[in-house]
C-alpha cells in the first residue's frame, strides 16, 4: 500500500479548526476557537500551546508539530520536547515514527528516544515502523527498524539501485541485476531475477504483504510473512494491497486475499473499491459494502461522497447529512438532523462538530 489513506472528497471546513490525516490510534491535535492548540489523547484533552502552530502532523503515539516562533516540537506521552530550533525540511509523524529531516540530515524520534540516521541523505522513505534510505556518506542502502540498523545491500550494488517501496513494516526493491528482493520483519528475501530488460514488474506493499505481478508472469502473485501464495491465474485487471490483503479483480470478478486466504466476493468487479489498512470498500448500484477481518457487510444503498478510512476505521455522510461510523464490526450514528459542520477521522478516533454542538470525539465505540 503506497500510500496512504484516501478521502472521496474534500472535507467540509471549519474556520476553528485544522487537522492532518495519518494514520494513529487514539490521538487528535486541534486549534480551538480560541487559537489554542490542544491535544485529544485517549480520552484526555490537553492545551499544550496557546498560539496556534505554523503546521502539525498527529501520529500513532505523537503529535509533531511546528510551533508559533517556528521551532520542531513533539508531544508525546504528556510531555512536549523542542527536538530542532527552527524550521526543519521536511517531518513525517506515523504510526510509529516521527522522522524529520533537517538539510539532508535524517533522524528519527522513536519511544522518545532521537536517533541521526544518515548525515547525509536525499533519498528515503518513511513507513509506518521503518526507514529506508540510502546513506550518501557511504553509498550504503539501510533500513532502520526496531531501533537498530540493517544494510539491505552494501557500496557496489547500492550505486544501481532501481526502484524500492516501503510500507509499515514491509519494504521491496528491485535491483541493478534486476532481482526483485524483500525485507518483511527484519530479514531479507530474494525472490527472483527478471527474464530480461525488458520485463517489468508491478508491485505494491502493506504490512507484512508484497503483491506482484509482471508482463511475462500471469496473474497474481502474494508474498505474505514469509510465503508465496499464487492468488490468480488469470490476467489482473487491478490490485490494491493494504495490511494482511490485496484486493484484486481478474476475469471472474473480486477478489480478496486476507491473512493467508482467498474469498471470492463478487462474479463482476464493482463499479468503484478502495483498500485501507485491512479494509476494504466497494460500491456496485444499490450496495455499499465493507469486508474487514474476513467478513463482508452492507452499510448503505449508496455511495457517500464523503468518508474517511483509518486504522479499520470507517466513518461516511449518509443521504440526510449525518455522520455514521463502522468500527469492529459495529456501525453507530454519530449525528442526525443536527447539521453537520466538520468531520476527521485520525486512527480509532473522530472529531466531529455540529451546529449546536462543536468539538465531540467518537473513540472504539464511546463519545467524548
Amino acid at each position: 500500500m503506497n500510500s496512504r489513506y484516501f478521502f472521496k472528497a474534500s472535507l467540509i471546513s471549519f474556520m476553528f479548526f485544522c487537522f492532518i490525516h495519518v494514520k494513529s490510534q487514539s490521538i487528535i491535535a486541534y486549534n480551538d476557537n480560541r487559537g489554542y492548540f490542544n491535544v485529544f489523547d485517549n480520552g484526555v484533552t490537553t492545551t499544550i500551546e496557546y498560539q496556534a502552530p505554523q503546521s502539525f502532523q498527529v501520529g500513532g503515539n505523537c503529535v509533531a508539530y511546528v510551533d508559533f516562533y517556528n521551532n520542531l516540537k513533539v508531544y508525546y506521552k504528556g510531555e512536549v520536547t523542542t527536538l530542532y530550533d527552527g524550521i526543519p525540511t521536511k517531518y513525517q509523524a506515523t504510526h510509529s515514527l516521527l522522522v524529520f529531516n533537517v538539510g539532508g540530515i535524517i533522524k528519527v524520534f522513536d519511544k522518545g528516544k532521537v536517533t541521526t540516521l544518515s548525515t547525509w541523505t536525499t533519498n528515503y522513505q518513511v513507513a509506518d515502523s521503518l526507514v529506508a534510505f540510502i546513506d550518501q556518506t557511504t553509498g550504503a542502502f539501510k533500513v532502520y527498524y526496531k531501533g537498530g540498523f540493517q544494510t539491505i545491500e552494501d557500496f557496489h550494488q547500492t550505486q544501481m539501485i532501481l526502484e524500492y517501496q516501503a510500507s509499515n513494516n514491509t519494504m521491496a526493491y528491485l535491483t541493478y541485476l534486476r532481482e526483485f528482493k524483500i525485507f518483511w520483519n527484519g530479514n531479507g528475501y530474494n525472490l527472483f531475477k527478471l527474464a530480461n530488460n525488458s520485463s517489468q514488474i508491478q508491485y505494491q506493499t502493506g504490512s507484512n504483504i508484497v503483491s506482484f505481478t509482471s508482463n511475462n508472469i500471469l496473474g497474481l502473485t502474494v508474498f505474505y510473512k514469509g510465503n508465496i501464495f499464487n492468488v490468480s491465474n488469470k490476467q489482473v485487471t487491478d490490485f490494491q494491497t493494504g495490511d494482511d490483503m490485496v484486493a484484486y479483480t481478474d476475469a471472474g470478478g473480486m477478489h480478496v486475499f486476507y491473512a493467508g486466504k482467498n474469498y471470492d466476493l463478487n462474479g463482476f468487479a464493482p463499479d468503484f473499491y478502495q483498500v485501507a489498512d485491512s479494509m476494504l470498500i466497494s460500491y456496485m448500484p444499490g450496495y455499499f459494502s465493507v469486508f474487514n477481518k474476513g467478513k463482508s457487510s452492507v452499510l448503505a444503498n449508496f455511495l457517500p461522497s464523503e468518508y474517511a478510512i483509518d486504522n479499520n476505521t470507517l466513518t461516511y455522510v449518509d443521504l440526510q447529512g449525518g455522520l455514521n461510523a463502522f468500527y469492529n464490526d459495529e456501525s453507530y450514528q454519530l449525528s442526525t438532523f443536527d447539521k453537520l459542520i466538520g468531520f476527521k477521522l485520525t486512527g480509532n478516533a473522530v472529531w466531529y462538530s455540529t451546529a449546536t454542538v462543536y468539538n465531540k470525539v467518537f473513540l472504539r465505540g464511546k463519545t467524548y
